[in-house]
């Protein structure tokens, strides 16, 4: 009997120890804000937003082909969108687009100035079409998790409209 008791007391105290040690597999590590913020920063490793036209491509190649795609098709939509203007205008606007996790683009803010909107009124919703006429993109992936993320950028864009007669 005092050998099954001495047994069962050393037994219960190796249990007791392996509990105490093995805590430290049930803390919680916190990782701080800026450990985060630098862990997301745009890397080159990183894979920007594309085109199907673009796979071939790589590095800068890949981003000009991006970006001329963009362009012409909303040039292209602009040109035959924008047909009047109720006033002459030459402004510079910044327009946000964003590309979400699938690839579709979204229209992101943009401040229109009184005089472009006295001289195109529609141009709101002509920008807006706009974005919904660019075809779908494959998303931006962030290498160091390998995931799909969201993206935005901001496009320049110099509006110049004669007085229609």
């Amino acid at each position: 009997m005092q050998v099954l008791s001495k047994l069962s007391s050393t037994f219960f105290v190796c249990i007791i120890l392996c509990l105490l040690t093995g805590c430290h597999l049930f803390e919680s590590t916190k990782v701080s804000n800026q450990e985060i913020e630098i862990a997301s920063k745009w890397s080159s490793k990183d894979i920007g937003p594309s085109f199907d036209a673009c796979d071939s491509l790589e590095g800068e190649d890949l981003s000009n082909c991006f970006k001329e795609i963009i362009s012409s098709t909303l040039l292209e939509y602009f040109s035959s969108s924008i047909s009047s203007a109720n006033k002459s205008i030459q402004e510079e606007i910044v327009l946000v687009i964003k590309i979400d996790k699938q690839g579709n683009f979204s229209f992101g803010e943009i401040n229109f100035s009184n005089d472009l909107i006295d001289a195109i009124p529609d141009i709101e919703n002509i920008f807006s079409d706009a974005i919904y006429q660019l075809p779908e993109a494959k998303p931006a992936i962030k290498s160091n998790v390998g995931a799909f993320v969201s993206t935005e950028f901001q496009l320049p864009i110099i509006i110049t409209a004669q007085e229609s007669q």
